[in-house]
Parts: C-alpha cells; sequence; structure tokens
C-alpha cells in the first residue's frame, strides 16, 4: 500500500495501531449493535418460516454464544487456529436457502421441531468439516475460485439482504405477516430512512469522534424517534439478566 494510500482521510488507524481505551469502547461498541442484527437475523428467519415457534429464543442464544467465542478464539489465536484479526464470526446469510430446504424436507416427511433442528445442525456440523478440509487447498482452488467469482457470490448475498433490510424499515416481518395493513406506515418509514440518512451523513464526517460514533448515534435517535411517534416505547418486559441455551431434549435417529 502506498503512503498516500495509507494517509488518505478515511483512515483513522493503521494496522498496528492501538487505539486508546474510550476509542476502543465507542468502536467496539458500535460493531456490536451492527453485528448483532446480523448475527440474530437469520435465525429469526429460519425459524419464522419453518414454524419452530417456542425454538426460536434458543436459537438466537446459540448464535450469540458462538458468535462471541468464535470472535474471541479469531482475534486472540488459540494455537495455529485464528487470523489474529478482529474478525466478527457469525451466522451467514449465505447458507439459509440450503438450511430453510433441509428443515422443509424434514417437514414433509412428518418431522417436529427436534427433527427439524437435529437435521439441521447434523448437516452444518458435516459441512463446517467441509470447509476446514477445503480450507487447506484454499491457494489451489484460487484458479477456480476468482475474484470474478467472490464478487458475484457477494453482490448476489447483497442483493438479497436489500429485501431483508427493507422488511426491517417497513416496520419487521412480523407486521408485514399479522398486521400488512400497518406495514410500511408513515411512522416506521421515517424512522428507517432517517437511521440510515444518518448513518451516510455521519460516516462522511472528517471528524474521527464522529465516524466512530456513527452507528451508535443514529440508532439512539432512531430509537427515540420511534418512541416519539408511538413505535416504541421504554418498557423491557420481563426477562433474565444472564441466560444459559440449554435445549432439555436429545433426538437418537
Amino acid at each position: 500500500m502506498s503512503e498516500e494510500a495509507i494517509s488518505s482521510d478515511d483512515l483513522i488507524y493503521k494496522v498496528d495501531d492501538k487505539p486508546k481505551a474510550t476509542e476502543s469502547f465507542f468502536a467496539g461498541l458500535q460493531h456490536v449493535l451492527a453485528s448483532f442484527v446480523g448475527v440474530i437475523t437469520p435465525t429469526l428467519i429460519i425459524g419464522g418460516v419453518l414454524g419452530l415457534g417456542d425454538e426460536i429464543p434458543y436459537l438466537i442464544s446459540m448464535a450469540l454464544i458462538v458468535s462471541g467465542v468464535g470472535t474471541f478464539i479469531q482475534a486472540k489465536r488459540v494455537g495455529p487456529i485464528g487470523a489474529g484479526l478482529i474478525c466478527v464470526q457469525g451466522t451467514s446469510f449465505a447458507f439459509l436457502g440450503t438450511i430453510l430446504a433441509t428443515g422443509f424436507a424434514v417437514k414433509a416427511t412428518g418431522g417436529d421441531n427436534d427433527a427439524m433442528l437435529g437435521t439441521i445442525f447434523a448437516v452444518c456440523f458435516l459441512a463446517a468439516l467441509m470447509e476446514v478440509f477445503i480450507s487447506f487447498f484454499v491457494e489451489k482452488l484460487g484458479k477456480v475460485i476468482t475474484p470474478i467469482v467472490t464478487g458475484v457470490v457477494i453482490t448476489t448475498i447483497g442483493i438479497y439482504l436489500i429485501k431483508v433490510g427493507m422488511i426491517d424499515i417497513g416496520g419487521g416481518k412480523w407486521l408485514l405477516d399479522n398486521m400488512p395493513e400497518k406495514f410500511a406506515s408513515a411512522k416506521h418509514l421515517i424512522v428507517g430512512f432517517t437511521v440510515v440518512a444518518l448513518v451516510v451523513l455521519l460516516n462522511a464526517s472528517k471528524n474521527q469522534w464522529i465516524r466512530l460514533t456513527a452507528v451508535v448515534v443514529a440508532m439512539i435517535i432512531g430509537w427515540l424517534l420511534a418512541i416519539i411517534l408511538g413505535i416504541a416505547s421504554f418498557k423491557l418486559g420481563e426477562f433474565d439478566l444472564i441466560a444459559v441455551p440449554i435445549h432439555g431434549k436429545i433426538i437418537i435417529n
């Protein structure tokens, strides 16, 4: 990388820089808030489409715990495992089609929620081992999986996520399925597009503090705006401060 590129106004820190605690806190908080939705959304989609119902909170808890453990290992490195970089590990939208097809196949044969989850977990486990095996030949696969191929795949995933994002801006999938007449109301659209606009505008600032806190500020303002418009409240309801995902059933086929 050239010196000119390194000194670009878009670059706040270089690779080996160590930000102060305050900057690190806000950057970390922003990444947690930004990645949180991405980690739990696939589980919500899978649970909603397959009709898993009461199993959805369990899936969300597992996704968050595995994401945290995976990210820690990736960043800190455990022996030869991990990149040594802050690479957030989490669920992926790329495999939704395969997972949903697996769930529907089990459901078509009369399988219940436990059978669907057991089969999906088994398929994901075996697929993960296959990915580990293939990772040893990534350099050789580079002749087949060219930047054009990976670019098309990433672009396709991004295009698919546009639908998810627009549904969330309109009020969410639950509102779309259960109260379609209220979906994409003016209130929801105002809040959604206000948050998007704020993130874009704040990230365009030359002030590093404004850029570091762009997502946090946009989400707080969006939440306050939602309260003012009557589509959100301060009520949190009853929940456990700390909850460990424990599934009490063991499936043996």
